[in-house]
């Protein structure tokens, strides 16, 4: 019994670990400090790796392990690991379909008591709604592959990955998401004539609706337990989707990248 609490401690520190890590990798990348980002983000890949293999935290840690191969302009790299995150990204329907649920109803008994009646039609629309959920997540990936087509001048292939992402990234966060804003972007300077010019304003504007901190959404929305503090399931892949950044092809070029 001591071992599994020791094992299951160890996990725990890892997972509040890469999530510091990741998060700090998006504040250094925001900061305009971005080869320190990099390095971050691959610290980050290499926590993600002690997770479960259909983790949906691989598929976002393998995107930003790309954006780190990004920054360095290994294009190559880049679109081999956007790719296997797209591959884990699919596979993170394995890990949703194992999920553990826990008690969702909270405004009063009366819903508590509904709840344990229809527990299994409950937990099939939550994990139905989880399913669609890995959508935003493969959106994300989309999007920096279509940025890396963008930066490569593969015009076309740019085009129909954003448009798919767009899709993708709406059906499942809504219209109003963040992320639906940076691809929206890109889209625009997509079919811009000029090259990129910097907008220090519209930029400052983007990053004003940048949602808050992952941490400060999870104490929110209760996806940490307190028994001792954990992750659930739910706070794990929503840690996992909120952390796989999305890059704004213009902002990369204002950087020289």
């Amino acid at each position: 019994m001591t071992n599994e609490k020791n094992i299951q401690k160890d996990r725990t520190h890892l997972e509040f670990l890469w999530v510091h890590i990741t998060e700090t990798a998006v504040s250094e990348f925001d900061g305009g400090r971005i080869a320190a980002a990099a390095e971050m983000w691959k610290s980050a890949h290499n926590v993600a790796l002690e997770f479960d293999s259909c983790d949906p935290r691989l598929a976002g840690s393998l995107n930003n392990l790309a954006i780190a191969f990004r920054i360095q302009k290994d294009f190559e790299q880049a679109a081999r690991c956007y790719r296997n995150a797209l591959e884990n990204w699919e596979s993170a329907a394995d890990w949703v379909d194992r999920m553990q649920l826990g008690q969702r109803a909270r405004s009063s008994l009366f819903h508590l008591r509904l709840e344990r009646k229809h527990r299994k039609k409950y937990d099939d629309i939550a994990r139905g709604n989880y399913q669609k959920l890995l959508s935003a997540g493969r959106a994300g990936v989309l999007n920096n592959l279509a940025e890396l087509f963008h930066s490569t001048n593969q015009r076309q292939d740019a085009k129909q990955h954003y448009s798919q992402a767009l899709q993708l990234r709406i059906s499942s966060m809504g219209a109003q998401d963040h992320g639906v804003a940076v691809i929206r972007e890109n889209i625009a300077c997509l079919s811009d004539a000029a090259a990129p010019q910097s907008d220090k304003t519209d930029n400052s504007a983007r990053q004003s609706n940048a949602p808050a901190s992952f941490l400060s959404q999870a104490e929110h929305h209760r996806w940490v337990v307190d028994r001792p503090a954990e992750f659930s399931d739910e706070g794990r892949l929503m840690a996992a989707i909120l952390l796989t950044h999305l890059l704004d092809h213009r902002r990369m070029c204002n950087a020289n990248l």
